[in-house]
Order: structure tokens, then C-alpha cells, then sequence
């Protein structure tokens, strides 16, 4: 019965890692090097997180401007639900 669950686990938790890194989704895998979307400066590949949604679904502060962003490069509201 055991391995009934692992059969369907493991290929439904990959689709899920998949279909979220072609979205662009809080799940998926970014390998690509990010840049700041204001002012274009390359983020590190070693990070410091400053908050728990940056522990949790990754995402960088540039350290010239200040603008956070997520895991893809894009900006974040601190106004968003």
C-alpha cells in the first residue's frame, strides 16, 4: 500500500515543480541570474533573505536601489494581498 502512494506522489509532486517554473510560480526553480528590474544590477547567487517570504520562496533586495523582488526578478508590492 505503501508504495500505491509513492507511485502517484513523486510524478504528481514533479508536475507540480514543472508546470510552476514554466508559470513562474512561487514554486518553480529559477536557474537563471537575476538582474534588478529598476536598475539592472546583477543579483548574487548567494543571498541573504530579509524577511520569511524570502526564506520560503526565495527573492532578492537589491543592495544599490532597494527594490525587492522575487525569485524571478520581478518587482514586489507590500501593498499585494
Amino acid at each position: 500500500m505503501a508504495r500505491m502512494v509513492w507511485v502517484y506522489l513523486v510524478p504528481f509532486v514533479i508536475g507540480v515543480l514543472v508546470v510552476s517554473t514554466l508559470r513562474k510560480g512561487r514554486l518553480g526553480i529559477n536557474l537563471q541570474r537575476v538582474h534588478c528590474s529598476s536598475c539592472k544590477t546583477p543579483m548574487s547567487a548567494r543571498r541573504r533573505p530579509f524577511s520569511m517570504s524570502q526564506v520560503m520562496c526565495g527573492g532578492w533586495v537589491c543592495p544599490h536601489c532597494g527594490t525587492k523582488m522575487d525569485k524571478w526578478g520581478r518587482n514586489v508590492s507590500q501593498s499585494a494581498p
